[in-house]
């Protein structure tokens, strides 16, 4: 009897073990409602391990993992335009994405980078970045959408529903107002709510509410006073409550710069490391109940929602992704053909006509793709194909190919040899410059050391000099140079970071700031007499990641303009590429210039002089200046930086194969002057004032009637379109009603092309000042010749509101509205009206 009570006592413990074994893995049921897993999964968390889940890695790109519980880690990767880890296919710039106003091939491209993402064992990709352009200059204004909050907002959208569809988590940034690079550490942005909630948070709100974005990165710069990463309002009151946003706020690398502050604003994993989330740091938070418990609670909430909802605890085989596809190279060239935008074509220069034999092909950028800018974005692809290979191969016996860069080379300048260096008398006879090293990036305070080096050409990697640091450094050289023949010379110094070069005391070349990233090479000509030493001196500073420096130069034989002008002279047709190269945009700092840099503007002047079929193909992110040769040529395409694929995609426009399809995302203006934030950019004193408000891009130079040369929106076609029969479904609606716009376009060319028809929106009558017209709704339409189509928008209750700073509310005011139907904000092809009661 005693046994079979024993007996019955095992089985009852083993099945009450049993459902307490059960009940103890509700977080590991992948049918389990997400909630309940993590209010199970939480907690069985210490402390410390929810402190751990807060913070970044020694990798620098991934977070925490949790062996005990099986919390897996968040492996992330740069960036907007592919992943940048190793190889990877490298698509078009962001900017090239947008114009080709095409929502469903961008979220193909998504797809495609979260398969990409996923072969290189990464699940966070940090991007997309919609930053809206409010300066020309911004250095990452190709890493964004442009300078329109609704397209911006429908293109993010896309994009990220098609990374997320590959269970990639995708990163919307930088949050908010990091829309100029100069100072972005420090920079105070001042702006009124009114211009925020319609101009900059638009794009992110798109994000979170519609694209169920799983994680947002907050922006280095302050806003209206705070860091963004520990600003309540920015993080809490708006993404967190207003939006109802459930994922989890990243922070940008570095940008956290306090732990209580941040912890309380709403930052929940702060990367690249726990520099202020410590465990050490939450512990007293909580202790001196400086912060809840139910706020940590939250964070590791939020984090670990995203992993649950993309299955990140269920994959049993993790997916292996694939990379560099076929279809990957095929997604990439669709959306350089349809990003490339056609912005003159005086005459029907393009594309390449049946009876031109011979085409001389001038500009350093045909013969290196500039496929990308520089910073964190930057992708190494497999292969590339230059405009001129592309060209070439193609060439057959149709026509010839002649190629001139008209500038120099970078592989014609060599290194400076110590035979032509002298450091000061005092050092007797040896050759080289005298350099002087400090620990600080200033060239302030007691030098390190000093010692004569024979050439400065140094490559440091991401160290430095012995005995210093290997970031926040700085060296001076100095001495003579001289020039064993006489003649002149292109001197060339190429620095990452910055680097400046004087001879005989004056400044010739000035990278100062320039080079973080990547480097940055300039070059000048100097005049030397044989044996003749000028003195010369050299300053470098570095600040963050790589450090090299190096003095170059070239004896001219034959300055190659006068090669690329006899080019010129001699062939049918000319095609100048120009603009920037890669490093000339990038993160970490702004253009100098908005002129081409270099010495393009001379050459494009030179040969379109001696030869009027000229052709400019153009490499930028955004705006450039054009007043001193637009004139001049008949033919600009604007490649932006067009991918991996670029060249055989440029190629397919120039020679027709292609029609071009792509529309402007930003506006091409004259003068700098002309643009809404002049006289309000940098900034003074870590201070930039918003202070053109809601007026920026198109809606500054429509509202003030000032002409661009070349309009947001605008794109010419090969082909031809026309617009017909706009019907309004309503004249008269009440505030909760919508207004369905119809009206028909039709391809009148011989050509088959696309469209992207647009509608504009402008409140007739307000009380407070609103742009004449506001974008609200775009659509591509692919036409054959002589095919019509009827093109159907709707115009819904929110697209008429403005934001009320009273009621911190948006509001609609009754009246009349003005419906623009148009093939550019300028090229307004139908109107129409309808009231609001």
């Amino acid at each position: 009897m005693r046994k079979g009570y024993i007996f019955l006592l095992t089985v009852i413990l083993y099945s009450l073990g049993s459902l307490c074994q059960t009940d103890t893995l509700i977080y590991k049921n992948a049918d389990a409602d997400i909630e309940d897993r993590i209010d199970d999964l939480i907690s069985r968390m210490t402390l410390e391990e929810k402190a751990m889940l807060l913070a970044g890695d020694t990798t620098s790109y991934d977070s925490k993992p949790n062996e005990r519980l099986g919390i897996p880690v968040l492996r992330m990767a740069d960036g907007p335009v592919g992943v940048r880890s190793e190889k990877a296919t490298a698509f078009p710039s962001s900017v090239c994405m947008a114009a080709t106003w095409n929502t469903d091939l961008i979220y193909n491209l998504g797809q495609a980078l979260g398969r990409e993402a996923k072969a290189k064992g990464k699940n966070v990709l940090l991007a997309p970045c919609v930053n809206i352009h409010r300066v020309p200059h911004g250095g990452r204004n190709f890493e964004s959408f442009g300078e329109d909050p609704y397209l911006s907002g429908r293109i993010a959208v896309n994009y990220i529903r098609g990374v997320q569809s590959e269970k990639v988590i995708a990163t919307v940034k930088h949050f908010a107002c990091n829309n100029q690079e100069q100072e972005r550490n420090s920079i105070d942005v001042r702006v009124d709510e009114r211009t925020l909630q319609e101009i900059y948070l638009p794009a992110y709100k798109a994000a979170v509410t519609e694209g169920g974005v799983w994680a947002v990165m907050s922006a280095y710069n302050r806003l209206n006073g705070q860091h963004c990463s520990s600003n309540t309002w920015l993080l809490t009151d708006i993404l967190k409550k207003r939006w109802a946003f459930k994922g989890f706020v990243i922070s940008d690398w570095g940008a956290v710069h306090s732990s209580v502050p941040a912890l309380y604003a709403g930052m929940d994993l702060e990367m690249p490391r726990d520099r202020y989330f410590t465990i050490n740091n939450i512990e007293q938070a909580l202790r001196w109940r400086l912060i809840k418990p139910s706020a940590i609670d939250d964070k590791v909430r939020r984090i670990l929602r995203a992993m649950f909802s993309m299955g990140y605890f269920d994959q049993a085989k993790p997916d292996t992704g694939a990379c560099n596809t076929p279809e990957h190279r095929a997604i990439a060239r669709q959306v350089a053909n349809e990003g490339i935008v056609l912005l003159k074509n005086d005459n029907g220069i393009l594309p390449v006509r049946n009876d031109v034999r011979s085409i001389a092909v001038i500009g350093r950028n045909a013969s290196k793709l500039m496929y990308g800018g520089s910073g964190s974005s930057h992708v190494t692809p497999f292969n590339t194909v230059s405009p001129l290979e592309a060209l070439e191969s193609r060439a057959g016996e149709n026509y010839t190919i002649i190629y001139e860069p008209g500038i120099f080379d970078e592989k014609d300048f060599i290194p400076v040899l110590s035979e032509s260096l002298k450091p000061p008398d005092e050092y007797g006879e040896k050759h080289g410059l005298l350099g002087t090293y400090y620990n600080n990036p200033a060239i302030e305070g007691d030098p390190v050391r000093k010692q004569v080096d024979s050439i400065i050409d140094f490559d440091w990697g991401r160290g430095g000099p012995e005995g210093l640091n290997s970031n926040f450094f700085s060296v001076v050289w100095e001495g003579k140079l001289a020039a064993t023949e006489s003649g002149s010379y292109a001197i060339t110094i190429g620095s990452d970071d910055g680097s400046r070069l004087y001879i005989d005391d004056k400044l010739i070349i000035d990278n100062w700031g320039m080079g973080i990233h990547d480097i940055i090479e300039q070059y000048t000509t100097v005049e030397f007499e044989k044996d003749r030493p000028v003195n010369i001196r050299i300053e470098y500073n570095e600040l963050w990641g790589h450090a090299t420096i190096r003095l170059m130069w070239h004896k001219i034989e034959e300055h190659p303009l006068k090669k690329a002008i006899q080019l010129a002279k001699s062939s049918d047709m000319v095609i100048v590429f120009a603009g920037n190269k890669m490093t000339d945009e990038s993160e970490g700092r702004d253009r100098k210039t908005l002129a081409l840099p270099h010495n393009q503007e001379e050459i494009i002047r030179a040969v379109a002089e001696v030869n009027p079929n000229t052709v400019i193909v153009l490499n930028c992110g955004a705006g450039i200046l054009m007043n001193n040769w637009i004139d001049k040529v008949p033919g600009i395409v604007l490649a932006w930086f067009p991918g991996q694929e670029g060249g055989d995609a440029i190629a397919d426009i120039l020679l027709g194969n292609v029609n071009p399809s792509g529309k402007l995302v930003t506006t091409f203006f004259k003068n700098w002057e002309d643009c809404p934030a002049y006289g309000n950019y940098p900034g003074e004193d870590d201070i930039v004032n918003y202070s053109e408000g809601v007026f920026v891009g198109y809606r500054h130079f429509d509202t003030r009637g000032i002409d661009p040369y070349f309009s947001f929106g605008h794109g010419l076609s090969y082909t031809s379109f026309e617009y017909k029969n706009l019907e309004l479904s309503s004249k008269t609606i009440k505030e909760d009603e919508t207004v369905t716009v119809n009206f028909v376009i039709k391809n009148t060319g011989s050509k088959d092309g696309a469209e992207v028809a647009q509608l504009y929106l402008g409140d007739d009558v307000s009380c407070i000042p609103r742009p004449v017209k506001e974008l609200k709704g775009f659509k591509k339409v692919f036409l054959k010749a002589g095919e019509e189509k009827t093109v159907t928008f709707t115009i819904n209750p929110v697209d008429m509101k403005y934001f009320d700073i009273y009621s911190h509310d948006w509001k609609s005011e009754p009246g009349k509205f003005n419906v623009y139907i148009g093939s550019s904000s300028r090229d307004i092809r139908l109107n129409g009206s309808f009231e609001l009661k």
